[in-house]
């Protein structure tokens, strides 16, 4: 597992782009950033207290989301069972995290948020 978190982030495959549609919902601040890799939208990223996520299928929810220090150690895991939902990040330290989620049709990927 720690391998191929690894992987991904050393690959480059992870994406980042900023997408004006999200700032709707919640108003993350004009610097801020909002990954999003074509199932699920997280922002605001860079994050300081909370990271919100939000399938884009409306009718799918997402099953869990889990958090893993840069060398694959798990480190924070969240059921959500949601279409979205508000995540508390009190318990992470300052950094960059690996963020592996679970849709509810079992589709898995991770991303990478920064606690600030």
């Amino acid at each position: 597992m720690k391998k191929f978190l690894l992987l991904l982030l050393f690959s480059g495959t992870l994406s980042f782009s900023a997408n004006a549609s999200a700032q709707q919902y919640r108003g993350p601040s004009a610097s801020s950033q909002t990954a999003d890799d074509g199932v699920l939208i997280a922002y605001p990223n860079p994050a300081r207290d909370f990271i919100i996520v939000k399938a884009k299928n409306s009718t799918l929810k997402i099953k869990s989301v889990s958090f893993y220090s840069i060398l694959g150690v798990p480190v924070l895991d969240v059921a959500v069972n949601m279409t979205s939902g508000e995540i508390n990040l009190d318990r992470l330290k300052s950094g960059r995290y690996l963020m592996k989620y679970t849709m509810a049709d079992n589709t898995q990927r991770v991303t990478q948020i920064i606690k600030q």
